[in-house]
């Protein structure tokens, strides 16, 4: 019997949700080999990076362990990190593995990693919040400032996108809450002339606001241009002395696929066309932060989320699986998205992406939202099985 083999690479939000999709489609046939990479055995819920980073949840609050959600008997996992991909070979080489993992099938969701810009001192100097690793190490590093510092402490933030404000909102919160708001102060710095660039200027206003409310500094429409041991160089001439400074300022494509021969534009984002296929090689995929897709209608690119990684996924899935039958393959075409971010414990806003009118939802009610959310999606991941398990904890 021949096999055909589809590999995944990443278990995030589009990794996971792809193979799970691929599970269902694929349940009964035993031609079909499914396999997982990842370098490790849990799920990371991204969008709650900020809390642990703060301290105002743990790192186990927002993992979940593979073997409670993979259908074990149907997909194979493989825990490792990917160190190449090779194309004339079809080939996943994995560190610590010493026989490749083969595909005919690959999809990419490995996400992304920082991006520094080439901005001089910025790598070395920052911290940025993209595991849980580094936000244990951010946690550890604001508790030792706090109990060491003997001046008010100076929290910089770089980047007034998602994880920069609501991680800024989060720990100003928490900085008020714990009585230290006389020991620490929090500056956001964003290079456009609001925050959440993509949203409407009244969620970006109100975001602002609230932020400054809370006792944060916010500086829009300057970019940092030079970073060293003990400050940030502002473009607007301002140096800002700084305990602690966390880039969130940009990302860019997996280091993987700078080396992979796979075509990917000037940020190493894979590039794919409708159907989500990569350009040159129709039988690899990408989704989520790992590619560039634009919307089939407006030929804008899709703004990378959790939601939008999970709706990519659920379309390459398929095409696959159509492939596979010599079904006709699906346009992929965005859902509804409500993006929701939390502003501190009590307050957040939201917002609906995309053409038309906008869906907005601010303060208590978008904060409640954004807390059911975590517990909605275990549920799509485990059932209620694991939303049973996951309120237990």
């Amino acid at each position: 019997m021949v096999t055909t083999d589809v590999v995944v690479l990443g278990a995030g939000y589009g990794g996971l949700q792809t193979v799970q999709q691929l599970s269902k489609y694929f349940k009964e046939r035993k031609d079909i080999r499914l396999v997982l990479i990842d370098q490790h055995p849990y799920h990371t819920l991204m969008t709650q990076l900020y809390e642990p980073a703060v301290g105002t949840k743990q790192a186990k609050d927002i993992m979940v362990p593979l073997e409670d959600i993979l259908p074990q008997d149907e997909v194979s996992f493989i825990e490792g990190k990917v160190a190449a991909i090779d194309l004339a070979k079809r080939q996943v080489l994995v560190e610590g593995l010493a026989k490749p993992v083969s595909f005919t099938y690959l999809v990419i969701a490995l996400g992304s990693r920082t991006e520094y810009f080439g901005i001089e001192g910025l790598q070395e100097y920052s911290h940025s919040l993209n595991n849980i690793q580094t936000a244990q190490r951010i946690f550890q590093r604001i508790r030792d400032i706090l109990a060491e510092s003997e001046d008010r402490a100076t929290f910089v933030v770089g980047g007034g996108g998602l994880t920069g404000v609501e991680f800024a909102g989060e720990l100003a919160d928490w900085l008020r809450d714990s009585g230290q708001q006389n020991a620490g102060q929090v500056i956001l710095i964003e290079g456009a002339n609001q925050l959440l660039p993509g949203m409407s200027q009244e969620i970006c206003q109100y975001a602002q606001r609230t932020l400054e409310e809370l006792g944060v500094e916010v500086i829009t429409g300057v970019f940092v241009k030079k970073v060293t041991k003990e400050s940030v160089y502002l473009s607007s001439g301002r140096i800002v002395p700084y305990s602690l400074l966390m880039w969130a300022g940009g990302i860019s494509g997996h280091a993987v696929l700078q080396t992979s021969g796979l075509p990917t534009d000037h940020r190493g984002r894979l590039l794919v066309n409708e159907f989500l296929q990569t350009v040159g090689d129709s039988r690899i995929y990408g989704v989520g932060d790992s590619a560039l897709v634009k919307d089939p209608v407006t030929g804008r690119p899709i703004i990378p989320t959790a939601q939008t990684a999970m709706q990519q996924a659920r379309a390459a899935a398929y095409n696959i699986y159509a492939e596979i039958n010599r079904l006709p393959k699906k346009v992929f075409r965005p859902g509804f998205v409500l993006l929701c971010i939390t502003i501190g414990k009590n307050r957040g806003l939201g917002e609906s992406l995309g053409e038309g009118d906008k869906i907005t939802i601010k303060g208590l009610p978008a904060a409640w939202l954004k807390k059911l959310i975590p517990h909605k999606y275990f549920y799509t991941l485990g059932g209620l099985k694991l939303l049973r398990k996951r309120l237990k904890k």
